[in-house]
């Protein structure tokens, strides 16, 4: 593993990026934050001691640039538009852990080659609590091994463990891969659970067949036993998230001539979710809305 940078920027201080660059703060890293939301931004400045990105020229001295961001649009706008692409200095590296397109993740290297910056993806895999454990996994796409190397010296401290998975944006590509079938299992499980309760079945009763028979998955081991039998539904991931990750698969099919009638299908229930219950729902309440379609009403 190569030596550690300097000093690192992180970019992007929400859900998930503020845990991950919080365990970069803590394990001893050099850090400049800048975030959309400047009370959130100060937030961190103070409680971790760490510089102020307010200003493009704070990056002027920056090694490596993590971005945590909603989408490759928005980590584009961030490096470009910003004028830290400008400060940054040659040689330096963008490591994208957003959940972001895997052909926008291309382009935006190809621009970023004009400045002489390095871009890999690593977006990651495990929530909010392995953010903040720092046990995220984490996908690492890279057209060269020395940036790849360079980025795992600074991943190995937000992660339990790095997948290389290939040339750039192949670690996106995996990510929405891997939400397409969370997504995939999930929507089978609450049709399964639905039809089950109409015919008069106890909802915990076929959460606990599942889960001790073949049909057992992720949804059912966890976010159905959590917060669907428990009537919760606070899975923390919405609606906007996991469809514009399914989004992603789906566009990566289309543009390679694929057919994927259930990815496509899949993609339309948690998109249409969204839109019946708000992007910022907890995806688990597609239970809600399949009860609603049958019948079932809750106390």
């Amino acid at each position: 593993m190569t030596q550690m940078p300097a000093k690192i920027g992180f970019i992007g201080l929400g859900n998930m990026g503020r845990p991950m660059a919080a365990n970069l703060a803590r394990k001893g890293a050099t850090l400049v934050v800048r975030d959309a939301d400047a009370g959130r931004q100060e937030g961190f400045v103070r409680e971790f001691a760490v510089a102020d990105g307010s200003k493009a020229n704070a990056f002027a001295d920056v090694e490596v640039v993590v971005t945590m961001l909603p989408n490759g649009k928005i980590v584009r706008q961030a490096l470009l538009d910003s004028g830290i692409a400008d400060a940054l200095p040659r040689g330096s590296l963008v490591i994208d852990t957003s959940s972001a397109e895997p052909l926008l993740t291309r382009q935006l290297a190809e621009e970023l080659a004009h400045y002489h910056i390095g871009v890999v993806d690593a977006p990651v895999s495990g929530g909010t609590p392995k953010a903040i454990d720092g046990t995220l996994s984490i996908m690492l796409g890279a057209d060269d091994e020395e940036l790849a190397a360079r980025a795992a010296t600074v991943l190995s401290l937000m992660s339990a463990r790095i997948f290389r998975t290939g040339a750039l944006g192949t670690g996106h590509a995996m990510k929405a891969l891997n939400n397409y079938v969370l997504g995939a299992g999930f929507v089978a499980a609450a049709e399964a659970y639905v039809v089950g309760e109409k015919f008069g079945l106890d909802p915990k009763l076929i959460v606990d067949v599942l889960n001790a028979s073949s049909g057992r998955n992720v949804s059912t081991e966890a976010v159905f036993v959590s917060e669907v039998v428990t009537r919760r539904f606070r899975a923390n991931f919405t609606f906007g998230l996991i469809s514009k990750d399914v989004g992603i698969a789906a566009e990566l099919a289309d543009r390679l001539s694929i057919e994927t009638p259930l990815l496509d299908q899949v993609h339309r229930a948690l998109s249409d979710g969204g839109k019946e219950l708000g992007m910022g729902a907890d995806y688990s309440e597609l239970v809600r809305i399949f009860e609603r379609r049958a019948d079932i009403t809750h106390a």
